[in-house]
């Protein structure tokens, strides 16, 4: 299963409860880009659920490891120019007719 998350927090929490991190989406439509982290693994629903609720628990130690670990990926990404998804095509150059 797979959840996304923009909370570096509840993304950190889900990984000191088995969660790996697939993917980071970027979005630089706003003038303050983002990042959205998605995470796989068992259970999350209910794991995000339970961070909602302000039931969870976790250890100190793997808690500020995830996040340390979540917030250099997201400054690292933010910092990598925008790719663009297709190449520029350039128009053909006309020569004007006499």
């Amino acid at each position: 299963m797979r959840v996304l998350t923009n909370d570096v927090f509840c993304g950190a929490f889900l990984m000191t409860q088995g969660a790996r991190l697939v993917e980071l989406l970027v979005d630089r439509s706003t003038i303050r880009s983002t990042g959205t982290f998605v995470l796989e693994g068992d259970d999350l629903l209910a794991l995000q659920e339970a961070y909602s609720l302000g039931e969870a628990s976790a250890r100190v130690k793997d808690l500020r490891d995830a996040v340390s670990e979540l917030r250099g990926r997201l400054a690292r990404a933010l910092r990598e120019p925008p790719r663009r998804s297709h190449p520029a095509r350039l128009a053909p150059s006309r020569t004007p007719t006499l």
